[in-house]
């Protein structure tokens, strides 16, 4: 019991509370009590009269006698003025005498009564006594007075009335006091364990209300930081992992370029040792000088295309975009690489709207087709056709190109756009190539925004080009 009080604020207010209101009552009520006049019937001048008769009549009396008539008089004082006066009687010394037996003093002197209400003091004496004596009638100070013996009659049931109040008073002021602190309570415990999604309202002007606007402030500023530490993480994260992937592209990029490199060059060596030395068919200088020659292209224009994907991978790397009108660069592309098609007894076939504009790099677009288009060109058995589409729809510009005669094993759909990947896997440079084009093909359009894919058709392999509209113009 004494653990929870301890541990509850309601219950300590309400304590605190009803103790106060019952202590503060119950002064109150002491205070009333005890300070309560009382209110007199009868003035003084009413009994004026009675205090000279009783001293003339005591002449008649001795002290003996006397003693019944001060007990008669007593009865006149109790009925007639409902004991609210008392007669005194003092000797010469001053010294009050006891009634009605005048045998002993009370120990009170006249001057005690001077702040008494009472009647004028006269003098008198008894039959048979020379001593001269003083009486007056006094109010009588230890009668109750109708204040307090109303109080003594509504004590019980002032009793109960004052707990009662107390009681609910204790409960209310614990109630209002304690509620809004308890909401705040389970506001903080809610924030101290990183859950901000608890509001506190209260209509209330005072320092609680105060306090609990300055929470909900905390908690909105604390979910807002807690959201944007948590994205600035989850940026993080994603940077961090896309740094690992394209580290580990990096790695296995270089790793290939090195076995690329590696085989044209142990080819020319060979070669040229066997023609040095004259070894077996070596001699023949002139045809293997021819075929050093064509590996020594074949090396030259692997390492262009290193350079060129090393400039477009390079951090600070922008495109130089401009308003291209993408409709004539296909048919000068086109144009410019019929002859290939002619040496490969290819048809080609084009439908390509007009006046279509798209912001970006001129150069790298131009790569872009003449890649896609000596890629159709070497893979198309002769006698196929080679179709390429341009045209606009909601989406954005649309280009397909589609070679006839030939397919792509689904397995390798996915990684034909992947640096050194070629899709015969004894690496015949005579239809293989270097393995780089379509990768820079996908390494540019990813620079303008572009979305690439391949798949196999009924006739053949078609490349799905989209540029997306934001890149698009309508015209010049």
């Amino acid at each position: 019991m004494i653990k929870k009080i301890r541990s509850k604020l309601s219950v300590k207010v309400f304590l605190l509370t009803a103790i106060l209101m019952l202590a503060c009552s119950s002064i109150t009520y002491l205070c009333i009590f005890r300070f309560a006049p009382y209110i007199y019937k009868y003035e003084p001048s009413d009994v004026e009269y009675l205090a000279r008769e009783f001293a003339q009549e005591l002449f008649n009396y001795t002290r003996e006698e006397s003693t019944t008539f001060f007990d008669n008089n007593s009865e006149i004082f109790s009925e007639q003025y409902e004991d609210e006066y008392r007669l005194h009687i003092f000797n010469a010394s001053g010294d009050e005498i006891a009634l009605p037996y005048l045998d002993e003093i009370t120990g009170k002197n006249i001057i005690d009564y001077n702040s008494v209400t009472k009647t004028d003091a006269v003098n008198t004496s008894f039959a048979n006594d020379t001593n001269t004596y003083t009486i007056f009638i006094a109010q009588n100070s230890h009668k109750q007075s109708q204040v307090v013996e109303a109080l003594y009659k509504a004590l019980p049931l002032l009793s109960i009335i004052i707990v009662v109040i107390s009681v609910l008073t204790a409960f209310f002021y614990a109630w209002y006091m304690t509620a809004p602190i308890k909401k705040v309570s389970k506001i903080s415990e809610q924030l101290a364990s990183l859950d901000f999604s608890g509001f506190c309202f209260m209509e209330r002007t005072d320092e609680i209300g105060v306090l609990s606007d300055s929470l909900n402030i905390l908690s909105k500023k604390l979910t807002d930081a807690l959201s944007e530490l948590q994205t600035a993480n989850q940026k993080l994260q994603a940077d961090i992992n896309m740094e690992r992937e394209l580290q580990q592209q990096r790695v296995k990029f270089f790793s290939a370029a090195s076995h690329e490199l590696k085989t044209p060059i142990t080819v020319i060596k060979g070669q040229l040792q066997g023609m040095l030395y004259q070894v077996g068919r070596y001699k023949d200088r002139e045809t293997y000088l021819a075929q050093s020659l064509e590996v020594i292209d074949s090396l030259e224009k692997m390492v262009q295309e290193l350079l060129t994907i090393s400039r477009l991978d390079s951090s600070g790397y922008t495109c130089s975009k401009s308003n291209i009108n993408m409709s004539k660069l296909i048919n000068d592309r086109l144009d410019i690489n019929e002859d290939l098609f002619i040496r490969n007894d290819l048809a080609v076939e084009r439908k390509i709207s007009p006046d279509l504009y798209i912001s970006g790099d001129s150069l790298l677009l131009q790569k872009v087709v003449d890649n896609l288009l000596s890629n159709a060109a070497a893979y198309s058995p002769a006698g196929n056709q080679v179709l390429l589409k341009l045209w606009k729809d909601s989406e954005g510009i649309n280009l397909t190109l589609e070679n006839t005669g030939v397919h792509i094993p689904d397995k390798d759909i996915g990684d034909i756009f992947e640096a050194f990947y070629r899709v015969e896997q004894s690496r015949n440079r005579q239809t293989g190539g270097t393995g780089l084009g379509l990768y820079i093909v996908k390494t540019i359009l990813d620079l303008h925004n572009a979305e690439i894919k391949t798949a196999n058709t009924k006739q053949g392999v078609i490349v799905y080009i989209q540029f997306q509209n934001k890149n698009i113009f309508s015209s010049k």
